[in-house]
């Protein structure tokens, strides 16, 4: 089963992906997923903002997820073994 975390960072990672696949960008996306305020962060400010980072990772992991990362949630390893 998986954590309520893995449940949130899933959900995060689908609305994210699914959002660069509609074409919005990276700060429309963050904006709606992480921080409401950042529609109005300066350019300079936006490039150094943690929110940033933040949805890069999670892109990151949607596309691991996508191209088969899945199965880890599937199937994840045995700690005994």
């Amino acid at each position: 089963r998986l954590s309520a975390f893995q449940l949130h960072r899933a959900a995060l990672m689908l609305r994210a992906w699914d959002g660069v696949e509609y074409g919005a960008s990276r700060r429309a996306i963050a904006s709606v997923l992480l921080n409401h305020n950042l529609n109005t962060l300066r350019a300079l400010d936006w490039k150094n903002a943690p929110e940033r980072r933040r949805l890069a990772r999670i892109l990151i992991a949607s596309r691991d997820a996508i191209e088969g990362g899945y199965l880890r949630w599937l199937a994840p390893r045995n700690p005994l073994r």
